[in-house]
Order: structure tokens, then sequence, then C-alpha cells
């Protein structure tokens, strides 16, 4: 069956194999509307085939970044992140026969049960990457790399996510392997994410185990479409030469737009004031691929600037449960920290300190940040 004209009886029903990866990406475009507000979509960063995007944060009727409300809805994705669709369907089917929803308020608690307690941890940037990547971008995780996890004192190795599209133009079925960081630092985070990109895009040998788990542990809940997909994962098969690898990256980092509370301040203001720093955002993009050497690659790059880094990272702890006891940050103080790392920039000094800013160019291991830092 060949990408571009043929079709798979999935579900019963004749489709392509773009309709019916879109099909399972969970959630719509504007599933997001009511907290982020689209900067940029879609806008080709010059000189290299990445496609840039960025999203802020909108603000409530009285002036304040919706960062705890964006943290709230992320955190219910946690089931559709975690647990493979299969067992998902299997939870939901014993609510009609049984009305009880038992099954899946355990699924919801093994979800959460998965993330790891560790202070370095950059779960929460994988989460927020999942949700923009299945709803904005309307690319289906193909496995549930959490799953898969041992030990939950341990990170996944390998792809943050692993999500699939189609290319029209050509057919060729598109991976995506999927990196994400959440610094202070919007240099910073963009040079570390790039880094840890490029061994999966351009180093065959490092993306071999995370395909090997794609051909072992693949769950679209589907037979005929993860056979179809399975093809192209073989090296040995025709159909793998119609396989194309591309990056999907997320960046969140402190941004001096927003108010550091209530306030007068409208959104269209603040926009504008984002958008006017967004060209230089896109230098650090191309500066890095270029040094990177990943200038062949097409790939999805997602702004996501915060108010700060540090408060996202430990509101979504708290909500994930993961906070040590009687640890849990009130929005007073998370929004005092807000306006001190605001401040500190106002001064000139930089929004992170030298110990959180990782020096070295060391491929491996993968790191997720340091303490109390880049996550």
């Amino acid at each position: 069956m060949r990408l571009g004209g043929g079709t798979v009886t999935t579900s019963g029903t004749p489709e392509t194999l773009e309709e019916a990866l879109k099909r399972l990406a969970r959630g719509t475009p504007t599933a997001l509307a009511g907290l982020l507000h689209d900067v940029e979509s879609h806008v080709l960063v010059d000189g290299t085939k990445v496609t840039a995007h960025c999203h802020c944060l909108k603000l409530d009727g009285n002036g304040r970044p919706r960062t705890e409300d964006l943290v709230k809805v992320i955190v219910e994705h946690v089931v559709d992140y975690a647990i493979p669709r299969s067992r998902i369907r299997e939870a939901a089917e014993e609510y009609p026969k049984h009305g009880s929803t038992q099954k899946l308020v355990r699924l919801a608690s093994e979800a959460r049960s998965l993330f790891t307690d560790l202070d370095q941890s950059g779960e929460g940037g994988e989460l927020l990457l999942f949700a923009l990547a299945e709803k904005i971008l309307q690319l289906p995780q193909l496995i549930c790399k959490m799953s898969l996890k041992t030990n939950t004192r341990m990170h996944v190795h390998g792809a943050d996510g692993l999500h699939a599209g189609v290319d029209s133009s050509t057919g060729k079925l598109l991976l995506y392997w999927g990196e994400s960081k959440i610094y202070g630092d919007v240099t910073s985070a963009v040079r570390e994410c790039l880094a840890s990109l490029r061994p999966m895009l351009a180093e065959y040998s490092s993306g071999q185990r995370d395909l090997q788990l794609l051909q072992r542990h693949a769950d679209l809940d589907d037979q005929a479409l993860e056979a179809a997909l399975k093809k192209y994962l073989d090296p040995d098969a025709e159909e793998f030469n119609s396989l194309e690898f591309r990056g999907l990256c997320l960046v969140g980092f402190d941004c001096d737009a927003y108010p550091t509370g209530p306030s007068t301040t409208q959104l269209t203001e603040m926009v504008k004031q984002i958008a006017v720093s967004l060209p230089t955002w896109r230098g650090h993009v191309s500066k890095r691929i270029t040094e990177e050497e990943l200038d062949a690659f097409a790939m999805h790059f997602l702004f996501v600037p915060f108010p700060s880094a540090d408060s996202f990272r430990q509101l979504l702890r708290d909500q994930l449960g993961l906070s040590k006891s009687g640890s849990a940050t009130p929005a007073s103080v998370l929004a005092a920290t807000t306006g001190a790392a605001k401040l500190t920039r106002e001064r000139g000094a930089p929004s992170t300190s030298v110990a959180q800013i990782p020096q070295s160019k060391s491929r491996a291991p993968k790191r997720k940040g340091t303490a109390g830092g880049p996550a």
C-alpha cells in the first residue's frame, strides 16, 4: 500500500493514512483558544526548513496571565499522554456496561504515578509538547513511552515524544522526534533543545532504539493502521525509504511582556511586545540549526513565553502531586517569584544562574536540567 494514493481500512472504514492519522489526533486546533493566543503560526525561519509558531498566555478579566489555568488543563492530558489507547478504550467501555468510572479513575492515578518527583524533571515540558502537538498541529502520538518506564525515578530515554503525519505533496510518512526545554533564558532553551534533538535526526544509530520501541509497542488501538505504519518502520522494507524524520521542538522561557499581577494591560498590547522579539528568537533557531548541522531537516518549532518558567514548572509539579509534602507553592508566592525574575532581567542580570545554564555540549546522557533550573 502506498501512502500517497492507497487506503487502509481502519475501524471498518476505508481511508487514507493521512486521514487516519489526523483522526487519531486528540482535540482540535481551537481547544486551547481560551488560554493561548497565536502570536504567529507556520512562519518559515529564513535559511532553514523550520516552521516557527509562537503561543503566549492570554490574560483574564483582571489582566493576569492565565498560567495556573493552562497548567490545570495540561495536567488533564496525563491519561492520553501516558496510557496506551487500547487500555483507555477498555476502561471507557466499562462505563456504559456497568455505569462505573472506577477503571478510568484508576488509569488517571496510574498515569500520575508514572511522573518522576525528581527536582530536575523536564516531564512538564514533555506534557505541554504533547498537548500542543496533538491539538494545534494535529500530529498524533504513536507510543506512550511513559508506560514503558520500569523506574519512576528515571526519565524516558531518547525522544521526548514520537508523533506522526503525512506529507500531502510527497506521500511520505513523517516521523516527528519531539524535544522540549523549559528554561529561564530563551537562548539557552533553543541551544539545548536543538543539541538534544540533533543525534536523533542526524546520527542514524541514535534513533534505532526508539524505532524498535515503535515496532514493538506502538498502540493506536487499530490493528490495520498499526500494520500499515510498521511497514515504514522496518529498515528491511521498501516502505522505509518513504519514511522521513522531522523535528518537533518546544521551548518555554521567561518573557518580560507579561504583567506581574492584576493590571490594565490589554492582550493586544502584550502581543505587540512579544512580536517585536520574534525575529530575535527565530534568529537563535537559525543560528543553532546551522551549528548543529540540521539544515536538511524540516521541523516545527514552538515558542511558549511565560511570565516565569520556574513558576510554570512548580505549578505543574503541584498539580501532578509531585511536590514534597507541604511544599505546594501558593499563587501569591509564584506571583512574587515572577515579579522578582522580571526585576532581575530589567536590571540586566541573567535570568538563570551559571549553575542553571548547561555549559557542556555533551549529548549523552540526555540531560533534563539542574535543580531549580532548566528542565
